[in-house]
């Protein structure tokens, strides 16, 4: 087996252009489009050997480009005289398989590549049909596409290449059997690709059983987390850390943010605490019915909500590439979970800020998690109340001044209301009347009629694909807007 060491001829990661690797011109077009410019690394060094048809165990965080890197070769070795299935991608989640269904249409257009996503949850026969009319790439979670298969309504006949993305999470959520039945109707002549963060002593006995006389690229060996990434930590009572969050929320002002929770019920009270203080947030859990979950998501990407409260069911296989904060509200129970978790956020050269919450019991898993993976990590703490109140109050004061200069009647007007004894209520209401209007641009994520009948069909669903998320062991409120800040020390952290 050869390693990316080798070197094998292929570009240089810094020389490398995406016509350099060999891309025909349609492709080149569509990639320009979606507004690649130039591979990252890892496309540099997937797209060459993905090309000359030689099987793949590439080690790739989430982040790093992953799905154009198997995308493009998918798309470029597309026979567009054949309308059967040319090209399989395993995903563990429904939000992978869509988004990668999307990335794969999108890269494909130039070349008329149709493409589908299959996964639980949506009509069967709806499928059916996209997959009767000629699909050629299909991106799907194990359980709906071995549902297919048995059904005989998804021929893989014609499959040129199989892919298993984020392979270590697919096992870690039971998917083990599916996929072994899945190969089982797959040609032995064919070109598989696996994608995972980890390579664990199970993936192993995946790759000797699924690929052959596979090329490893080991892309982030060495560095399992993105050095782009800032990891801190506050140690806080568990009763305040809602608040602290919140505060935290405020003062370090993200763009954009996901806090990650051990459970779905731990995921709804940070959601709810944040929401009825004012905050644009939503929450995002294997619980909710697909349509639900695909709002919230297109929500979040668009900017209306700031802050997504989620399970793991967002640490792996959601493109969201603009998260400038993870706030870790619970500590995860193994050290890769946090790598994922973190990984959200620092993504394709982009600075990113992790932070963790820790009560007394969360310590020592935080200090093993660091310990393994050699993260340098800093103690930051946490602001006040009234910390947070005097930091908010200018930033409220710096918009409204650079909104508004204020024209001599209104100057004249403020000068008579602030005789009055009760200005600081005055003060207040006004502040209450901006914050109302701001809470404004937030759209709410409506609920679909349909969507009530279809819940229960939904869950059943996701409990015959096993795609929800594993739950782990485990307000009040307003202030509209977020408040950047503060650094402590160096090191693990020590119980206080």
């Amino acid at each position: 087996m050869a390693e990316a060491g080798d070197n094998q001829g292929y570009m240089t990661p810094a020389s490398a252009t995406f016509r350099s690797l060999g891309i025909s011109h349609p492709t080149l077009e569509a990639l320009i489009q979606k507004g690649y410019d130039h591979p990252t690394p890892c496309q540099t060094e997937t797209i060459p050997p993905a090309l000359k048809g030689q099987d793949l165990v590439v080690q790739s965080r989430t982040g790093t480009g992953k799905t154009a890197a198997f995308g493009i070769p998918l798309v470029e070795k597309v026979d567009l005289a054949l309308k059967g299935v040319q090209g399989v991608v395993l995903a563990p989640t429904r939000e992978l398989a869509v988004q990668v269904a999307e990335e794969l249409g999108a890269i494909g257009k130039g070349r008329g590549v149709r493409v589908a996503a299959i996964y639980g949850g949506d009509s069967m026969e709806r499928q059916t049909d996209l997959l009767e009319s000629g699909v050629q790439l299909i991106a799907g979670t194990p359980g709906r596409v071995l549902d297919h298969l048995r059904r005989g309504t998804l021929d893989l006949k014609n499959l040129k290449i199989f892919i298993l993305d984020e392979a270590d999470r697919m096992l870690d959520m039971g998917f083990a059997e599916e996929m072994q039945k899945i190969v089982a109707f797959v040609p032995e002549e064919r070109q598989t690709l696996l994608f995972s963060a980890t390579i664990p002593a199970s993936i192993k006995h995946l790759i000797y059983n699924f690929l052959k006389e596979p090329v490893w690229l080991l892309l982030s060996e060495d560095k399992v987390y993105v050095t782009d990434v800032e990891h801190v930590y506050c140690i806080v009572p568990r009763m305040r850390k809602e608040q602290t969050l919140y505060d935290l929320l405020l003062w370090e002002e993200p763009t954009s943010a996901m806090v990650f929770c051990n459970t779905r019920e731990e995921t709804r009270q940070v959601h709810e605490f944040l929401h009825k203080r004012g905050l644009p947030s939503e929450m995002l859990s294997s619980d909710l019915s697909q349509g639900k979950r695909e709002r919230v998501l297109k929500a979040y990407r668009e900017g209306r909500i700031k802050v997504l409260a989620t399970t793991d069911v967002a640490s792996r296989g959601i493109d969201v590439d603009d998260v400038s904060h993870v706030f870790i509200f619970s500590t995860p129970d193994s050290p890769e979970q946090y790598i994922h978790r973190a990984g959200r956020t620092g993504r394709i050269g982009k600075s990113g800020r992790a932070i963790s919450l820790l009560s007394a019991h969360d310590i020592m898993n935080f200090n093993r998690l660091v310990k393994r993976y050699h993260i340098e990590v800093k103690e930051l703490r946490p602001p006040s109340s009234d910390d947070v109140t005097r930091r908010t109050a200018e930033r409220v004061l710096d918009l409204i001044l650079k909104e508004r200069e204020g024209s001599p009647d209104a100057i004249a007007l403020a000068d008579v209301l602030l005789s009055r004894d009760d200005r600081r209520h005055l003060v207040a209401s006004l502040l209450e009347v901006w914050r109302d209007e701001k809470r404004k641009v937030v759209i709410p994520i409506e609920v679909d009629p349909e969507e009530a009948a279809a819940a229960a069909a939904d869950a059943a669903a996701d409990a015959a694909d096993k795609g929800s998320s594993r739950p782990h062991s485990g307000g009040r409120g307003g202030r509209p807007g977020f408040g950047g800040g503060g650094r402590g020390r160096s090191g693990p952290p020590r119980r206080h």
